[in-house]
């Protein structure tokens, strides 16, 4: 299946396996055990606390996951925990678990400051390679039809392990012979970004979807546990509800129509996966200049940007965490960046800007034409 609740479950599993994985080697689970006695946390509920935050992570999402994430100011995580806090799941979790374990969750999903021997725990669900992002990869890879997201992420769980951080808790490593793995799933979020997450395509109906949701829920939530009230299916009977309407034409209409009857803009100007400041002035002024040789056409200027990873390397000084790499044969701790050349190559954030135009088919060479020309010009200036 392909739903959140999906996700959730496989978010779930994957921890659950990746907790498992550091219990098995002797040295890392009496660092766990030690860690966690001293908050008063048996391993049993620690295991358990991990699980229903993998679970609960993704609960605060609006309608259509990141399409509607601009429609309130808050982001989906803050949502998520003020239903842990203020709905009845709070009440669920300290009667089938134990007292607090609520507030963990909250804690473990908010950006504040964590207690020290819980940070293990956030990093299985939230940090650099985790059961969130090894899910969706795959499971977006598999439903997309595509084999962008794939990797051995059953090697990289049985390379996991936990050393003491310098914060005052645990944090975690892998092995020498996961490596491997860990640069097979940087790649794959790279090119999922690029091909899937960010295609032209996908993306105009994704910027169609959040005006459309800007313009939809307006009334729709006086509080953030409204966000309960509604789901993918609700919200996408209202669009074809307004897809359908004859009266008015406002862009909660447009916007609908756009999207159910699959007329989109198109792609008329774009750059590379790794613009610059330069490009993006590039792009500004082609748009400023296609909106005044063409004053009937509706143009769109877009920029996708997204961090592919963020692990240090050498040279990056400013940017990046070391990762811990454990060489069970010398058992000593060495960094990543020594251990791995494939990250130096792997760029650490992508940028594309595009302009759109709504305009047939038929008549795209003709302004793609047209916006090389003062790319080009513009390139000469700038």
């Amino acid at each position: 299946m392909h739903t959140r609740f999906e996700h959730s479950l496989g978010v779930m599993e994957l921890a659950s396996r990746a907790f498992e994985a550091v219990q098995f080697e002797k040295k890392s689970k009496k660092r766990l055990e030690h860690t966690l006695k001293k908050i008063n946390i048996k391993v049993d509920q620690a295991k358990t606390l991990l699980r229903a935050t993998a679970l609960l992570h993704d609960v605060g999402h609006l309608p259509f996951s990141h399409g509607g994430e601009d429609v309130l100011p808050k982001r989906h995580e803050q949502i998520g925990i003020a239903i842990i806090r203020d709905g009845e799941l709070s009440g669920l979790l300290e009667k089938e678990f134990y007292s607090g374990i609520g507030e963990h969750i909250a804690l473990l999903l908010s950006e504040g400051q964590l207690p020290p021997e819980l940070l293990i725990i956030k990093k299985l669900i939230s940090g650099q390679f985790d059961a969130d992002r090894m899910d969706y990869l795959s499971r977006d890879s598999l439903h997309c039809g595509v084999g962008y997201g794939n990797f051995d992420y059953l090697r990289l769980l049985e390379t996991l392990r936990a050393k003491e951080s310098t914060e005052g808790g645990l944090e975690l490593c892998i092995e020498r012979g996961g490596i491997h793995t860990l640069e097979a799933m940087i790649l794959a979020r790279y090119w999922m970004f690029t091909q899937v997450y960010y295609h032209k395509t996908r993306r105009i109906y994704d910027i169609y979807l959040s005006r459309y949701l800007k313009a939809w829920y307006k009334n729709q939530y006086e509080n953030l546990l409204d966000v309960l009230n509604y789901d993918d299916v609700t919200v996408m009977s209202d669009i074809i509800e307004d897809a359908q309407r004859q009266a008015g034409n406002g862009d909660r209409q447009s916007y609908a129509r756009r999207i159910v009857e699959r007329k989109h803009h198109h792609v008329v100007y774009e750059t590379g996966n790794h613009a610059d400041a330069r490009d993006m002035r590039i792009a500004i002024e082609v748009e400023k200049k296609l909106r005044q040789k063409y004053m009937s056409v509706d143009f769109l200027l877009d920029r996708c940007a997204g961090t592919v990873h963020k692990f240090y390397i050498k040279g990056d000084e400013e940017y990046g965490d070391e990762f811990p790499i454990h060489d069970t044969v010398s058992d000593r701790y060495l960094g990543l960046s020594e251990e791995s050349s494939i990250f130096e190559k792997i760029p650490r954030s992508f940028h594309v800007i595009r302009i759109y135009a709504d305009v047939p088919k038929s008549e795209l060479l003709r302004y793609r034409k047209a916006a090389a020309e003062i790319a080009q010009r513009e390139g000469e200036v700038i």
